[in-house]
């Protein structure tokens, strides 16, 4: 008996290690270890050694079930945040630029100079051209 459970953790622990195994090898050994314990423990009977391997089959898939949704909710947790720190540096990219408007625009007046041309009024008034200057900021 310590045998077999010797040989299933070192199964256990050879092949939960690569990621695209996982699933498949943590059937066949939930499996195998369920068949051998049922075996073991019904006096050595092949019936108690099918229903221990569909036992051991069963919380196999329950696992793996488990670890799925457990990978899957970290994943969408992690979009989330994400999407968070997005919206968040988008925000901060706004105020800055606002904020750069705001100074660059209150800084020193500027003056423009403005060339008016001659022009005639309603009543027969001639207005000479002339230059005025505008403030502006």
């Amino acid at each position: 008996m310590k045998t077999i459970a010797l040989l299933l953790f070192v199964f256990t622990a050879l092949l939960s290690g690569c990621a695209s195994l996982r699933q498949p090898a943590t059937d066949i050994v939930l499996t195998g270890a369920g068949g051998a314990i049922g075996y073991h423990s019904s006096g050595k009977s092949i019936k108690g050694a099918a229903i221990g391997a569909g036992a051991g089959y069963l919380v196999s898939k329950a696992a793996g079930h488990e670890i799925t949704a457990a990978i899957e909710d970290a994943e969408q947790r992690g979009y989330d945040r994400a999407m968070s720190q997005a919206v968040k540096q988008q925000y901060w990219i706004i105020q800055n630029q606002q904020r750069t408007e705001n100074t660059d625009t209150a800084s020193e007046p500027r003056y423009v100079n403005v060339r008016l041309p001659e022009t005639v009024t309603q009543d027969g008034v001639i207005l000479n051209p002339a230059t005025i200057t505008l403030r502006t900021e």
